[in-house]
C-alpha cells in the first residue's frame, strides 16, 4: 500500500513555477542540469516537463534541480545591482532566528497554502516550483539559503517575490538577494518591469512597487531590516570621487604612452604658439595670468591629441591595446561635476569603443580631469578577466549610478549575465569604494 501511495503521490505532481520562467535563461538552466545532475533533457523545452521528468525518475535529485533553478533566476537577467554594506555581526543561531521571523511575516498568509508552511524552514528552502501567488501585491520569499563555518556565517541568498498587475494577468516582480557575511556586503538584484499597470484602488496601490528602486527600498524595509538590522548610510561624495578616480586611472593608463608622445613632439611648438598668439590678441596692456596661459596651452595639447588618435586608431584599436595592459576594461561614457560646479558629459558610439575614441571628451579633458567625482559613468568590462586569452575582445557593458540614497550597478546587455561576472564587477567597484 505505502508503495501505491508513493507513486501516486509522484504521478500527481504540478509544476507550478511559470512564472518564474522569463527570469532563467533556458540553455543555461539544462547545461546545467546535464553537466551537474548527470540527466539528457535536450528534448525537453518546457519547466514543467523538466521538473516532472526528474520528478518521476530521479526523485533524489530534486533539492539540487531547485538549487540550480534558483540559481540560474539570481543570475542571469537580474541586471539592476544595488550595492550595499553593512556592519552587523552575527551568528547563524541569531540568523536563524530572524530568518524565521521574516518567513513567517511575509509567508504565513492566506496568499500561500498553510500546507507549505513546515517546508519554509529557516534552515533554507526551494519552494519555486509549488507556489503560484496571482493575489497582487502579495510579497513573498521562494526560496533561500545559506553557507555557513560553524557559527560563522559566510553567505546568504534569497529570492523575493512580489505580485504585480500586467495587462489582464499577474506576474512576478523578483529581487534576488545577496549577503556576503565575509566582507559586509549584501547586493539587491532586480529586473525592470515596464509593463506594471497603476490600480483603481489608490490605497492598494500606494502598496505596490513598480519601478527597481521601489522594490529595492521594500527589500530593505521588510527583510533587510529584522535581517541584518541595518544598512550603512551612502557616502555619495566619497563613492562620487571614489568612481572618478578609478575612471581616470583607467583613461591614463590607457592613453599614458599617447599622450607622452603628442606631447613630447608638440609642447615646444605649442608653448611658443601661444606666446605669439597672445602677443597677437594683446598687443599692450592687461595680458592673461600665467595660469590661464597654462590652461590654454593643456586645451591645445589635448585637441591634438584627439586628433593624433583620430587619425591613427580606430576604437577596435584602443580596445586591443586595453586588453593588452591587462585593464579591467574601458570607460564609455562619463557624467561628472567639475570643481567650479559645472557638469560635463560625453560617450562614445557604441560598448566596443572607449569614450578617449571621441573628440568631445578630449575637447572636455581638462574640465574632467580637475572634476571633484563622477555621478554616472559606464564602463565595458572585458568578460575574460583572468586574461587566459588575448585574441578575445569580449565586453559587458555596465552603467554606474552614485546617489545619495543608493550605489547601482546596471547590466546593459540583453545576454544574459552569470554569478561570475556579477561578483567580478561589484568586487572590483568595492574595492575602489
Amino acid at each position: 500500500m505505502k508503495k501505491n501511495k508513493k507513486t501516486s503521490i509522484e504521478k500527481m505532481y504540478v509544476f507550478a513555477g511559470f512564472k518564474f520562467a522569463e527570469y532563467i535563461e533556458m540553455d543555461t538552466f539544462k547545461e546545467r542540469i546535464s553537466n551537474d545532475l548527470d540527466i539528457e533533457i535536450n528534448e525537453l523545452t518546457n519547466l514543467g516537463d523538466i521538473f516532472s521528468k526528474i520528478h518521476m525518475e530521479n526523485p533524489d535529485l530534486e533539492k539540487k534541480l531547485n538549487e540550480i533553478f534558483f540559481e540560474n533566476i539570481l543570475y542571469s537577467h537580474l541586471k539592476h545591482v544595488y550595492i550595499d554594506e553593512f556592519n552587523t555581526k552575527l551568528k547563524v543561531s541569531q540568523f536563524k532566528q530572524n530568518m524565521k521571523k521574516v518567513i513567517e511575516s511575509l509567508n504565513h498568509n492566506d496568499n500561500i497554502p498553510s500546507a507549505l508552511y513546515p517546508e519554509m524552514s529557516e534552515e533554507g528552502f526551494f519552494l519555486m516550483d509549488s507556489l503560484n501567488v496571482s493575489s497582487i501585491n502579495s510579497k513573498f520569499i521562494a526560496g533561500f539559503d545559506y553557507e555557513a563555518n560553524g557559527e560563522e556565517l559566510i553567505n546568504a541568498r534569497i529570492i523575493f517575490v512580489e505580485v504585480v498587475p500586467t495587462g489582464d494577468r499577474t506576474e512576478y516582480f523578483v529581487a534576488g538577494i545577496d549577503i556576503d557575511f565575509k566582507s559586509n556586503t549584501y547586493l539587491t538584484m532586480i529586473r525592470t518591469k515596464q509593463d506594471i499597470k497603476k490600480l483603481d484602488n489608490e490605497e492598494e496601490n500606494q502598496k505596490l512597487d513598480k519601478t527597481t528602486y521601489q522594490l529595492y527600498k521594500r527589500v530593505k524595509d521588510n527583510i533587510i531590516a529584522d535581517l541584518l538590522y541595518n544598512t550603512q548610510t551612502i557616502d555619495v561624495k566619497k563613492d562620487r570621487l571614489s568612481m572618478y578616480n578609478l575612471c581616470k586611472n583607467l583613461d591614463e593608463q590607457l592613453l599614458k604612452d599617447i599622450r607622452a608622445e603628442v606631447i613630447s613632439r608638440t609642447s615646444s611648438s605649442v608653448s611658443s604658439s601661444v606666446k605669439q598668439l597672445i602677443s597677437d590678441l594683446f598687443p599692450s596692456g592687461k595680458k592673461p595670468k600665467k595660469h590661464d596661459r597654462d590652461k590654454l596651452e593643456e586645451n591645445i595639447s589635448s585637441l591634438l591629441i584627439a586628433n593624433y588618435i583620430k587619425t591613427n586608431y580606430k576604437g577596435k584599436d584602443l580596445v586591443k591595446m586595453a586588453k593588452g595592459k591587462k585593464l579591467v576594461g574601458y570607460p564609455t561614457k562619463i557624467k561628472f561635476t567639475s570643481n567650479k560646479a559645472n557638469r560635463g558629459s560625453t560617450q562614445s558610439s557604441s560598448s566596443k569603443q572607449p569614450v578617449s575614441a571621441s573628440d568631445m571628451f578630449h575637447s572636455l579633458y581638462i574640465s574632467f580631469r580637475d572634476a571633484l567625482g563622477l555621478e554616472q559613468w559606464s564602463i565595458s568590462w572585458f568578460t575574460d578577466y583572468e586574461f587566459k586569452n588575448p585574441k578575445d575582445f569580449d565586453v559587458i557593458q555596465t552603467t554606474i549610478y552614485s546617489k545619495s540614497t543608493y550605489f547601482e550597478v546596471v547590466f546593459k546587455p540583453t545576454r544574459p549575465l552569470n554569478k561570475e561576472i556579477i561578483y567580478h564587477v561589484v568586487k572590483y567597484l568595492n574595492n575602489h569604494r
